[in-house]
């Protein structure tokens, strides 16, 4: 899921806040051994568990209303940091005041809000941050520290343990910040091309619905003719196959184009029955080796298949059909077919013996490009992985070792082994 930028600042704020609930804790925990004394842990440890209690709060609130883009619409980052700003002023009010080191930690506070905030929040955060600041000067609950001496050697080592750990904060936030930025930059530039890709792929198929309208009444008038020159008592017996295996082509491109006007017509048709992943399968290599008997076909399925179901969807057997059309033309004597299970998906493989994919026409298919070549590697791939992605399958193209090319098809199974 693309995360938005609200969204992404809201969680780095919550988080730096669990860092902010940790330092406090540690520190009411060592009290006791810094002044002497434990009646300052009580309060501070009660003061932690409010804000611990509150940040929980924040953090179940973000996550049950992830689907909202603009991310918890009472809590932005100026409001948030407000509250960072008042749970440090409580804190530090009641451990010494700006005596105490930790007073610091208002300076990576203004840095952080300079990052995530607009300028004119930024200077108004600032400007709240001096006045905290000012006023634990006068106002504050002072420590009971005996020995002036420890107390400032005591200080001294806090002010630099502040330094540190604000240093690690504010170098954590912000490559935290930049990294997810960077990622969501990456990821909404991959879905504007894909978003191109399918947009191209929708002209195409606009221009390949008008084609096949065109196309209907030629292939009507070449089936008229081929049945009357096979009824042409005068026909040569040798011509004879020729004009049949004419006819079933014909027949072949008659159905391509009835499916695809069905398709048009219903886009988004669900209401498909489920049927035996075996029966489909073999439905549709059957159905394509009757057209290229030449070819021959080696077919492997796995045992498992048969408890399972799939539902048909044209598209996905047109672009399987792509497939063994490009080994075709790839000079492919033989095609081997396996057809396995894993994790409620099911995988398919289709190896030739053929010249294999050329360098470049692989690089234009991993880069969603098509590729013009002998072997036929071009718009029809681009159209097949279209149509398997938009189930939720994969497409992915190699070389065989001995040759050949291999295409490796996942798709999504149904849950379950019956309908």
């Amino acid at each position: 899921m693309l995360i938005s930028l609200p969204q992404i600042t809201q969680l780095r704020l919550i988080q730096l806040r669990w860092l902010s609930v940790l330092v406090m804790l540690l520190a009411a925990l060592i009290s006791p051994h810094i002044i002497g004394t434990p009646s300052l842990m009580s309060p501070l440890l009660a003061l932690v568990t409010v804000i611990g209690c509150a940040n929980a709060c924040l953090h179940l609130a973000f996550l049950f209303s992830r689907d909202d883009r603009n991310g918890l619409p009472l809590f932005t980052p100026l409001v948030q940091l407000s509250l960072d700003l008042l749970a440090w002023s409580s804190y530090v009010f009641m451990s010494g005041g700006a005596t105490n080191p930790l007073i610091s930690v208002f300076l990576p506070l203004v840095g952080i809000g300079a990052i995530v905030l607009s300028p004119s929040g930024a200077w108004m955060f600032g400007v709240a941050t001096i006045g905290s600041y000012s006023l634990l000067w006068h106002f504050y609950q002072p420590l009971a520290v005996a020995d002036a001496q420890s107390a400032t050697h005591l200080h001294l080592l806090g002010m630099w343990l502040v330094f540190a750990i604000s240093a690690v904060v504010l170098i954590w936030f912000i490559l935290k910040m930049t990294q997810t930025i960077r990622g969501r930059d990456a990821e909404l530039a991959a879905t504007r091309e894909k978003a191109i890709r399918n947009d191209w792929l929708v002209s195409l198929g606009s221009l390949a619905a008008s084609a096949a309208h065109d196309l209907s009444t030629p292939l009507g008038t070449l089936n008229i003719l081929a049945e009357e020159l096979l009824h042409d008592p005068q026909l040569p017996p040798a011509l004879r196959p020729d004009l049949e295996l004419m006819g079933r082509q014909i027949e072949r491109c008659k159905q391509a184009l009835t499916q695809l006007t069905q398709l048009a017509a219903h886009p988004r048709e669900t209401s498909a029955s489920l049927l035996p992943v075996t029966d489909w399968l073999q439905r549709q290599w059957g159905a394509w080796q009757s057209l290229n008997p030449g070819v021959s076909l080696t077919i492997q399925l796995a045992p498992t298949l048969e408890q399972r179901h799939i539902q048909p969807d044209i598209t996905i057997e047109r672009a399987i059909a792509n497939l063994l059309d490009n080994a075709l033309r790839a000079g492919a004597r033989e095609i081997r077919l396996q057809a396995g299970e894993q994790d409620t998906r099911l995988l398919l493989q289709v190896a030739d013996d053929g010249c294999g994919i050329a360098a470049p026409a692989q690089q234009a298919f991993a880069a969603g490009q098509p590729a013009a070549s002998d072997s036929g590697l071009g718009i029809g791939l681009l159209l097949a992985r279209a149509a398997i992605e938009r189930r939720g399958g994969r497409l992915e193209l190699a070389a065989c070792p001995a040759g050949g090319s291999l295409a490796r098809i996942e798709l999504p199974l149904p849950p379950g082994g019956l309908p």
